[in-house]
C-alpha cells in the first residue's frame, strides 16, 4: 500500500508541535470581514499558517484522479459532509462553497433545520411543523441525514428560497416524503404558478418525487401524518457544483444506524458524491464508556455503505478538535474545562480507521495545536472554551482543507 502524506514534511518539529506564533487575531478579523466579499479567497494573513502546519494524510491505495481533476477544475464537483455540531452550523461547508465555486447548486438539504443548524445557501420559511432528528426522537425509518419534518396541525407549509444563483432557471427538485394513504398528500407551488397535487403511490413508504420547478417554492401538507425527509435541489443539465452539510448536534459516529439503509443508499446514488467527508468523534469522546472495537465496527460499516453507494468517491475522515468538558469550578469564578478521558483514544481510533479503510485523514486537533493552541484560538475568538469553534475558526479550518486538497496530486 502506498501512502501519500500531504503537508507533513519538516513541519513536525518540537517548535511546531508546541504551537508557532501566528497572528491569529488578525486572521480572525480578516475572516470576519471576508463575509462581505462576493468571492472569498484564502487571506494573506493565514498563508504561512496553512503552509507550515501538517495537513491531510492519504491512505488510499490509488490517488483519487477523478476527484483531483474535478477539484482542480472546480466544476461538476459534489462534496457531501456528514458530521456533528462542527458541521451542523454550515460554516465549514459554506466557506468551501465560496472558495470553490462562483455559482453552485444546493444538493441535498434537510426538510427543516433544527435549532443551531442551518444551510446558509437556502432560506426557509415554515408554519406548523415540528422537527424530528435521529439523535433525539424515535422513528422507525429516518432518511439520509436523520432529520424529518412533521405537521403539528393544518394548514402547514414550507417555503424554500435559494440564496444562490443557478445557471438554469428550471431546477430539478426531488422531494422525499411519506404519507399514510394514497389520498392527496401535498401541494407544491412554484414561482411560475405551477401547481402540483401529489398523492403517495404506496402508504407508509418513503418515496422520492421528481419535479422541475422555478424557485422559490412552497410545499403544503394536506394530511397531518405526512412526513418530509428532505429535498434535492440541483440542475438536471449543465454544471452542478455542490457542498452539502448533513450535521446533527450531539451526533456520534453510529448515528447512521438509525437511518433507513436502503433509502440511504438510494439517496446517495441519486446524486453521487466525489468526496465524502466524515466529521465524527467529539461526542464519542464525551462518554466514559468508549469502546474502541464497537466504535471501529460501526464507523467502518458506514464507510462500507458509502462505498457501495458511491464507489468512485474519495473519503476524508476529520478527527475532532480538542475535546474538553466543563468540570466543577469549586471556588473558582470562571468555569474550568479539561480534556475528556477518552479524547486521545477516539483520536487514535480514527487514525487507525483511516489506515484500515484506506481513506484520507485530517487531524483537526493537531492543526489547532500547531497553529497556536486552543487557548490562543479562544483569545482570538476562533474557538469557544468548550469543544466548539466559533464561525471564523470554522472558516479557517475550511481554508486549511481547501489548501490541502489543492495539493493532492494524481
Amino acid at each position: 500500500m502506498r501512502i501519500w502524506s500531504i503537508g507533513v514534511g519538516l513541519c513536525i518539529s518540537l517548535c511546531l508541535l508546541q504551537g508557532a506564533d501566528y497572528p491569529l487575531k488578525a486572521i480572525a478579523k480578516e475572516l470576519g470581514e471576508s463575509k462581505q466579499a462576493q468571492k472569498p479567497s484564502i487571506i494573506p494573513q493565514s498563508k504561512k499558517l496553512l503552509e507550515s502546519t501538517s495537513g491531510i494524510i492519504n491512505y488510499q491505495q490509488q490517488a483519487p484522479k477523478e476527484f483531483i481533476t474535478k477539484f482542480k477544475k472546480k466544476e461538476n464537483l459534489i462534496i457531501r459532509i456528514f458530521g456533528d455540531s462542527h458541521i451542523a452550523g454550515d460554516f465549514i461547508s459554506h466557506r468551501l462553497r465560496g472558495l470553490l465555486f462562483k455559482n453552485h447548486s444546493i444538493g441535498f438539504v434537510y426538510p427543516l433545520y433544527p435549532h443551531y443548524h442551518q444551510n446558509i445557501a437556502l432560506k426557509y420559511e415554515s408554519n406548523n411543523f415540528e422537527i424530528l432528528n435521529s439523535r433525539l426522537h424515535e422513528l422507525d425509518e429516518y432518511p439520509m441525514g436523520g432529520v424529518v419534518a412533521k405537521p403539528v396541525e393544518l394548514p402547514a407549509h414550507i417555503t424554500l428560497t435559494p440564496q444562490t444563483q443557478f445557471t438554469q432557471e428550471e431546477i430539478l427538485s426531488k422531494i422525499i416524503f411519506k404519507a399514510p394513504n394514497k389520498e392527496k398528500a401535498i401541494i407544491i407551488e412554484d414561482a411560475k404558478n405551477q401547481r402540483f397535487i401529489i398523492n403517495a403511490k404506496r402508504p407508509f413508504i418513503w418515496q422520492i418525487l421528481s419535479l422541475k420547478l422555478h424557485y422559490p417554492i412552497t410545499i403544503r401538507a394536506l394530511n397531518e401524518k405526512v412526513l418530509f425527509g428532505g429535498f434535492f435541489i440541483y440542475e438536471q443539465q449543465g454544471v452542478n457544483n455542490i457542498v452539502e452539510n448533513l450535521g446533527i448536534n450531539g451526533a456520534r459516529s453510529d448515528i447512521w444506524l438509525k437511518w433507513d439503509k436502503p433509502l440511504l443508499k438510494q439517496q446517495m446514488s441519486l446524486l453521487p458524491a466525489d468526496l465524502v467527508v466524515l466529521c465524527y468523534g467529539s461526542n464519542d469522546a464525551l462518554y466514559d464508556n468508549f469502546n474502541e472495537s464497537i466504535f471501529l465496527k460501526n464507523y467502518s460499516e458506514f464507510i462500507d455503505l458509502i462505498r457501495q453507494s458511491n464507489p468512485q468517491a474519495s473519503i476524508l475522515l476529520i478527527s475532532p478538535p480538542p475535546v474538553v468538558q466543563k468540570v466543577s469550578p469549586k471556588k473558582r469564578k470562571k468555569a474550568v474545562y479539561k480534556k475528556t478521558k477518552n479524547a486521545s483514544a477516539v483520536k487514535a481510533a480514527i487514525a487507525k480507521l483511516a489506515k484500515q479503510k484506506q481513506t484520507m485523514l485530517f487531524d483537526l486537533e493537531d492543526f489547532i495545536n500547531q497553529s497556536g493552541g486552543k487557548k490562543k484560538w479562544e483569545e482570538a475568538n476562533l474557538a469557544k472554551a468548550d469543544v466548539h469553534l466559533l464561525p471564523n475558526g470554522y472558516k479557517l479550518v475550511a481554508d486549511k482543507l481547501y489548501y490541502e486538497l489543492n495539493k493532492l496530486k494524481q
